[in-house]
């Protein structure tokens, strides 16, 4: 009998666990680091990564010094911000595509589905 295994959903941050990390960041002159951000407010590095990435106002990216307001961004740093989202972008798409094809091809072998 397979019994499907429960997956665990981070439930979505709170506005206030937003407007938490938001005035943080507001009276920060520079980057903070997940760490820095997460001892200052009590939180894990988790924590704080899941705030931030449903935030709209904070500029962060793999490769990045951390987390900082869009507002406090440089036009460099907030162009950096755009390309590597979309590179990090393409990159998943193509994954899913290589997926995608090769379950198809799988499925043609077996008759599934039209040649």
């Amino acid at each position: 009998m397979n019994v499907p295994t429960p997956q665990f959903i981070p439930p979505k941050p709170s506005a206030q666990h937003i407007e938490t990390l938001v005035t943080y960041l507001r009276g920060q002159p520079t980057w903070m680091t997940a760490e820095q951000i997460g001892f200052a407010l009590g939180w894990g590095d988790r924590k704080v990564r899941r705030v931030a990435s449903a935030c709209d106002e904070i500029v962060s990216h793999p490769g990045s010094e951390g987390y900082k307001l869009e507002e406090k961004s440089s036009e460099d740093e907030f162009s950096h911000f755009g390309n590597s989202l979309r590179a990090q972008a393409r990159a998943m798409i193509g994954r899913w595509l290589r997926v995608r094809n090769k379950r198809r091809q799988r499925q043609r072998d077996q008759g599934l589905l039209p040649l």
